[in-house]
Parts: C-alpha cells; sequence; structure tokens
C-alpha cells in the first residue's frame, strides 16, 4: 500500500560544511539541488558523503549517516542536496519541503534550540542528503523556471534550487 505523500524531509546523510564547487548567487545562503534518479543520487552519496562516518538515529543533530539510498522510491521521491548554516551552538536540519504553488518550493529548517533556547548568532555551513517526495517538488523538465524560499512569512530568504550537481 502506498504511502500517503507528506512534505516532511528524510535525512540520509549530515556532512560538515558544503560542497566545494557549489557557487550561490549574491545574497543567498542556502541551496536545494535535486537528483530525481538513482544515477544522479548515487553520484551525490560518492561526491559528499565521506566514508566513515558515524551511523546515528533521531533528529539529524550531528554529523553523520542517518539512511540508506536503498530505501528510497524514485518513482515517487526524489533525493536533494540541502546546504544551510547553523548556530555553533544549535543544530539546524533541513525538516520540511513543499510546493506552494507549481512553481515555487517552500523550505522549513528545524533546530535544536539548546539549554534556554539560547543560540550563537556565527554561522556553520552543512549540507544533508535528504529524500523528498516527489509531489512536493516542481518536476524535472520545469525545475530551471521554478524558485524556492525559507518559510519566514515576512521575510522569505531565495534558497537557490537546481538540479544536481548545479554549476
Amino acid at each position: 500500500m502506498p504511502q500517503a505523500a507528506t512534505d516532511d524531509v528524510r535525512t540520509l546523510a549530515k556532512i560538515d560544511g558544503w560542497r566545494a564547487d557549489l557557487i550561490t548567487p549574491p545574497q543567498v545562503f542556502s541551496a536545494l539541488e535535486v537528483a530525481y534518479d538513482l544515477e544522479a543520487a548515487q553520484r551525490m552519496w560518492q561526491e559528499n558523503v565521506p566514508p566513515g562516518l558515524s551511523a546515528r538515529e533521531g533528529d539529524p543533530t550531528r554529523f553523520g549517516v542517518y539512511g540508506d539510498l536503498a530505501d528510497v522510491d524514485f518513482g515517487v521521491q526524489a533525493v536533494a542536496l540541502w546546504s544551510g548554516g547553523q548556530s555553533g551552538s544549535c543544530s539546524g536540519w533541513l525538516s520540511q519541503v513543499r510546493l506552494a504553488e507549481a512553481s515555487h518550493v517552500v523550505v522549513t529548517e528545524d533546530f535544536d534550540s539548546g539549554i534556554g533556547n539560547a543560540c550563537s548568532t556565527d554561522r556553520n555551513v552543512y549540507r544533508t542528503v535528504v529524500v523528498v517526495e516527489r509531489d512536493q517538488l516542481p518536476s524535472e523538465s520545469s525545475l530551471e523556471s521554478a524558485h524556492a524560499t525559507d518559510d519566514d512569512p515576512e521575510y522569505p530568504a531565495e534558497v537557490f534550487l537546481a538540479a544536481y550537481p548545479a554549476s
């Protein structure tokens, strides 16, 4: 029985830093690069997930491997590389991707707010390999004309959106 689609993402791996060749437009501080097929997803994994990362469970607050590409159903899911930033004292991760309109993707990050909900203001970049339901993404053929923002209702920040690997 197929599972109901959700806008929640499933993290497969969290890695320190952004990939070396990622370039975003000026004033864009996060990126979502999508692999719609197994071949592109395997290349994404090989190029971004270093061997020897620890196996992890739960919320992706620490660097490590949380899942496996073998569990992805490319008929209804895609794999994406999220490049974002987190506080040095409060871990962050991509928690939701939703298609707000046919060509507008909205992303949500969650944060481990730490002790007393106090997070430092430094920015530490990281990347995660995540599984996203295809119905929460533009089609592969329309991805180039789509755009993405974060979920801030007053001042949504632009998110670089592209097929993997973006150049």
